[in-house]
């Protein structure tokens, strides 16, 4: 698929990198720029920075930048071709193309994707708000609390009993059982005569949506004793539930706004909730909570709420979550809802405002958590029963992370049982971490790397450099900052000044830049360069402070150290040959090298 250069650039200038970055990372605004925790790698520390001036992004801890395209196709997984359409397509501009079967066909199959399951939605909303065969599912909701806004705005719609009702209705619309079967929505059959049959049937369901609100799945709940209770899609080319939050579409920007996210486990939690009008909430798939959902998190709040039930599984994946959660680098509080209920049954019985002030006043961290659950099974009174508690929170203390929040924790735990701090902290020591990733040396590294990237010009080169590098490279970022010291370097020393052939490439494109008349815009450089090696290098060199003062005598210097380092080169080059012609008694060829040499003292 053949995009040309001026509707690339058009489509790179019509989509502000920092609006688009905002989708999926939460920015703030530091000095010139914007920074934020990468979304390519876990961090606690923020090294992830957008320039709005430049129109690029850099991390500084796993090394990822580029501009608005290359983060699209990053985070997307998709080819620069369907980067670009992803982008044209968000700003509303049009790309007229030939058609490739082989290069369109991923993306026709995900269109088609999406087309069938919004069909499919469709036919369970009418389900549920027309046909009879729904009173029973209608009632239920009903007897759930929900409205019929709410019921419209989270399209919850109602599988029929019978065996194809969806099967007829989208084969009269033209799609084949097998790419059915493909999305989930139908099943083969594995006995008798062959055929297919629906998936979901008498169940109320539940679209699944991306966080751009396009249904990729869907979640079916039974009205009898059938099992299982919950059913949800299988894994499609649209639905991956470890990579998936119920209803993060809709709560997102509260979620921004509130700077919090409150995790529950079921789809009625997270309506009930946002019913309610509480809507910074969403829902793990299943308990089993994953770090990619944690990331989906990240894009929007650090700070997380986790209000699973209070059965054993529900605990489980409270502690397992909330561990995923403190490795990313998320401020992680956990609520007990009181008399073992959910959120759903508890805001039905006592009101959005008591569960709020559960959730405020209640939230608790992993270790309180767990010493509360503790205190109920041993006795306190005894040493033996001290020594279980200790014993089933300090694994929890051990894995936090943040050593002001360990000490905090260590202190609560000595009060509440009587203990003094260092002893407890003595067993605290005694057990290794068991996260997966040693984060406080990660943050170190990043620290480490953000220092030596975000260094100010005269400080590039580490000491084992010499000047001709420090020069070239500075020349190399105040070159990609302003076409004017390109132009004044272009006619000092040309183009080919640099020793490095990735230098050479940049400089050669933005040569073409300016020969061509075209915008000078670093950012583009990284949709034409070829190099692999030279891409590394822009990354690197692209979000370089450059100083504001004397920046002119900063280019004379560096100018002048590769002429001087040139004519260096060029002396020791013809005293190698004067040696040579001394041996070869060649007066005539030494005494016009000596010329030469003369020339250059």
């Amino acid at each position: 698929m053949f995009i040309p250069e001026e509707v690339i650039d058009e489509v790179r200038a019509s989509s502000d990198i920092i609006n688009v970055v905002s989708d999926y990372v939460r920015l703030r605004k530091q000095g010139n720029n914007y920074v934020g925790l990468c979304p390519f790698h876990s961090e606690k520390t923020p090294s992830f920075m957008v320039s709005a001036d430049k129109q690029i992004f850099r991390c500084f801890g796993c090394g990822e930048g580029g501009n608005v395209i290359s983060f699209i196709m990053k985070w997307e997984k998709i080819s620069f071709p369907e980067a670009v359409r992803f982008l044209a397509n968000r700003a509303g501009i049009t790309i007229s193309e030939e058609e490739d079967p082989v290069k369109n066909a991923r993306l026709k199959e995900l269109n088609e994707a999406y087309e069938i399951n919004e069909l499919v939605k469709d036919f369970y909303q009418y389900i549920l708000a027309n046909h009879p065969v729904a009173g029973e599912a209608r009632n239920y909701l009903k007897k759930r609390g929900l409205t019929e806004e709410t019921i419209d705005k989270f399209q919850i719609g109602f599988a029929p009993p019978s065996w194809d009702g969806l099967l007829h209705f989208l084969n009269k619309k033209g799609y084949a059982p097998e790419k059915l079967e493909k999305l989930g929505v139908v099943l083969a059959r594995s006995k008798g005569k062959p055929g297919f049959y629906d998936r979901f049937r008498n169940r109320v369901m539940f679209p699944i949506w991306d966080i751009r609100g396009k249904v990729v799945g869907f979640g079916g709940r039974v009205l009898d004793d059938g099992v299982p209770k919950y059913l949800n899609s299988p894994e499609t080319i649209l639905f991956n539930k470890s990579h998936l939050l119920y209803g993060i579409n809709k709560a997102a920007e509260s979620i921004r706004r509130e700077d919090q996210a409150i995790i529950v486990e079921g789809y009625l939690d997270v309506i009930t909730c946002h019913q309610a009008g509480i809507s910074n909430v969403v829902a793990s798939l299943g308990t089993a909570f994953t770090r990619e959902q944690g990331k989906l998190l990240l894009r929007y709040s650090q700070s997380v709420i986790m209000a699973y039930d209070a059965d054993a599984a529900g605990v489980h994946a409270t502690m397992r979550g909330w561990q995923l959660l403190d490795d990313l680098g998320c401020r992680v509080r956990v609520v007990s809802i009181p008399d073992g209920k959910d959120p759903d049954e508890f805001i039905r019985t006592h009101g959005a405002d008591e569960f709020l002030q559960v959730v405020r006043q209640g939230a608790q961290t992993l270790s309180e958590f767990n010493t509360d659950r503790a205190l109920e099974k041993y006795d306190m009174a005894t040493l033996e029963g001290k020594f279980k508690i200790a014993s089933e929170v300090i694994p929890s203390i051990t894995n936090i992370s943040n050593e002001i929040e360990k000490n905090e924790a260590i202190m609560r735990l000595a009060q509440r049982l009587h203990l003094s701090p260092e002893a407890v902290r003595a067993e605290v020591e005694k057990k290794p971490r068991t996260a997966r990733n040693t984060w406080s040396k990660r943050d170190k590294i990043t620290d480490a790397r953000n220092n030596n990237d975000n260094r100010v010009l005269g400080q590039i080169a580490s000491g084992d450099e010499d000047a001709r590098s420090k020069a070239e490279e500075s020349l190399l970022v105040l070159m990609l900052n302003d076409s004017n010291i390109f132009l004044k370097v272009k006619e000092e020393i040309g183009v080919h000044f640099s020793l490095r052939q990735e230098y050479l490439n940049i400089v050669n494109l933005l040569n073409e830049i300016v020969e061509n008349e075209l915008d000078y815009q670093p950012a583009v450089l990284f949709d034409r360069l070829q190099d692999e090696s030279a891409t590394q290098v822009l990354k690197r060199l692209i979000l370089m402070e450059i100083p504001r003062e004397n920046m002119n005598q900063v280019i004379e210097d560096c100018i002048r150290t590769v002429k001087e380092d040139e004519i260096r080169k060029k002396r020791e080059e013809l005293l190698k040959r004067m040696e040579e012609a001394d041996k070869a008694r060649d007066q005539e060829l030494r005494k016009q090298l000596l010329l030469e040499y003369s020339k250059l003292i």
